[in-house]
């Protein structure tokens, strides 16, 4: 497969902020990397996240572990919906939003087509794509997407047109 056949996916500013917001509560006591699995609608050219699911992962400062029992425990919430797994969105406790050969390796979306988006300072300050890390499953192992537009895009959940002197 390559990355052009990938369907582009779109995540609203809603839900971005959310997985950030859901990144940063896993190092609210202590430093500590954190995930949130995004799953959603997928055709053969676009899929769109509709839904976060956070599980209860084992993390570190540097590090993030899932077991088959959690993962399964996160899957069974698409079981008889149109839903599919599209990937992931992870924290690191700095600037440095490259993939590790950690990652490469327990990454729970290891699967032609997943993405792995990387989020810098625990999620704190949001998940803005320019400063992130945005991976994508080809063949085997994770690739860096340079041409983020081109695999991952944010999208306004809501837009509000009302003029302000009502």
């Amino acid at each position: 497969m390559k990355a052009k056949d990938l369907p582009v996916i779109y995540i609203s500013a809603e839900l971005a902020q959310r997985t950030a917001e859901f990144l940063d509560s896993f190092a609210r006591y202590r430093p500590s990397e954190g995930v949130v699995y995004w799953f959603g609608i997928e055709d053969t050219k676009t899929a769109v996240v509709t839904t976060l699911v956070i599980p209860n992962a084992d993390t570190t400062a540097g590090s993030i572990r899932t077991s088959p029992e959690v993962n399964a425990e996160a899957l069974s919430v698409i079981v008889n919906t149109p839903l599919v797994y599209l990937g992931q969105a992870h924290s690191h406790p700095s600037h440095d939003v490259r993939h590790s050969c950690f990652d490469d390796e327990q990454t729970f979306a290891r699967f032609d087509g997943a993405i792995s988006v990387v989020v810098p300072w625990f999620g704190r300050y949001g998940l803005n794509l320019g400063e992130c890390g945005v991976y994508r499953h080809l063949n085997g192992g994770f690739r860096e997407v340079t041409d983020i537009n081109r695999h991952v895009r944010l999208v306004p959940g809501s837009r509000d047109f009302r003029t302000r002197n009502q």
